[in-house]
């Protein structure tokens, strides 16, 4: 009778989604649609509003370690709940912003929330409950960041036509509460152990270890690791891709409304965010399947692709092409990160681990919508950027892959 229930950790898995399609995009993917009415109305550059992503994402580059860390040993369930309502409070202050300034205030508080509620917990958690079926449960729990964008985006669309830029802060802020709150809350539990439980596939891992090795990394601690090529090529690797997926999630929305108008722009950002769903279910499928390099592969290629399509953006069809290549390859914006760091370290190290992967990621996404706004407002189009984004989708392919076999010398076998 045991037997037959669900899994806990697939409730696990819905919990993390509920936060993920939510409070990510309001940040990522949909924070952008407030760019051209906001410029407007406060009469500001776009690389100034540009800016209010950058200190958010710049937090991440100091708050990362220290999250990761509180988190694995600290009482997660009350960080996250606390975290949750900051977030919504903080999040519903920009409406009341009377200047640029006050944006970049509110903007340096929600992102002292936004790390410790969203996606450093959530992969956390992920890898404590799973051992077998990691790469599926990962880009399930990560979908929700394409999810939420395929919804939100119409609604925020409705939302800053019918009652501007200011309310629709405060609603979007209440939807995150009513959402993330009660998941946060009564869902999501830090490890299996806590409810007298094993992570799924712990026991075939321990008996049948052909079929689902246990991920147990290199046999080095994280600090000895931090000089060695394989994780110096790996932070390279993180800080190109929170730079590209920065930049195309930022300044896409802008620069598909100036060639085709607002209806346009938020029908692409609801297709390439559904996309992106399936998109990233198949990234943890292959990674399952084929493992870490397969899936990497596939996601590199499948977003470098996207920066050409764009330049032929002109083309109306050429856009559609283009939001389904990136709806196919964002997932190596928020799932490939915590996948490569549990196969280069396992379990025990992941935590420690992944929250200096995490601060190259930070670093990455704190500068790349900022640069390409910049691009655009000394070159007076995005073409150039597109092209510097497509070479560095490359180097983030070669990076990972390099890295990936480099420390293969220090797993023993």
């Amino acid at each position: 009778m045991q037997k037959s229930k669900i899994f806990y950790g697939w409730w696990i898995v819905l919990g993390c989604m509920l936060i993920t399609s939510t409070m990510v995009p309001v940040v990522m993917a949909l924070s952008n649609k407030f760019l051209i009415p906001v410029t407007q109305d406060m009469n500001i550059s776009r690389s100034s509003f540009s800016l209010i992503s950058t200190i958010l994402q710049a937090l991440g580059i100091f708050l990362s370690p220290v999250v990761a860390k509180k988190m694995a040993s600290g009482n997660m369930r009350k960080i996250q709940s606390i975290s949750v309502i900051g977030f919504v409070l903080a999040y519903a202050s920009y409406s009341f912003a009377q200047n640029v300034f006050h944006l970049y205030i509110s903007a340096f508080v929600v992102g002292i929330f936004y790390f410790s509620s969203t996606l450093i917990p959530v992969s956390i958690i992920i890898t404590n409950w799973f051992v077998k079926k990691r790469g599926l449960a990962m880009s399930l729990a990560m979908a929700g960041v394409g999810l939420g964008g395929f919804i939100f985006s119409p609604v925020l669309t409705y939302l800053l036509e019918s009652y501007g830029w200011r309310m629709s802060y405060r609603i979007m802020a209440l939807i995150v509460f009513v959402i993330a709150f009660p998941a946060v809350a009564f869902l999501l539990r830090k490890k299996p152990e806590d409810m007298g439980l094993k992570a799924y596939g712990a026991d075939e891992a321990n008996t049948v270890s052909q079929k689902a090795p246990a991920k147990t990394g290199v046999d080095i601690t994280v600090k000895e690791a931090t000089g060695k090529p394989f994780f110096i090529l790996m932070l390279i690797g993180m800080f190109i891709c929170g730079f590209i997926n920065a930049a195309a999630l930022g300044q896409f929305p802008p620069a598909i409304q100036e060639m085709h108008g607002p209806m346009v722009q938020a029908a692409i950002i609801s297709l390439y965010s559904l996309i992106g769903c399936f998109g990233k279910i198949f990234i943890g499928w292959l990674n399952d399947k084929y493992g870490i390099t397969v899936s990497t592969v596939f996601g590199c290629v499948a977003f470098a692709l996207v920066f050409i399509f764009m330049i032929m953006g002109q083309n109306l069809s050429m856009i559609y092409v283009m939001a389904v290549f990136f709806g196919l390859g964002m997932g190596i914006g928020n799932v490939s990160p915590p996948l490569i760091v549990a196969e280069m370290f396992g379990g025990s190290k992941y935590g420690e681990a992944y929250g200096i992967a995490n601060s190259a990621v930070q670093i990455g996404l704190s500068t790349g919508s900022l640069a390409v706004a910049l691009m655009y407002d000394t070159f007076g189009s995005y073409t150039s950027a597109w092209i510097l984004l497509f070479i560095l989708t490359c180097i983030t392919l070669f990076t990972w892959v390099g890295s990936l076999n480099a420390s293969k010398k220090y797993i023993k076998n």
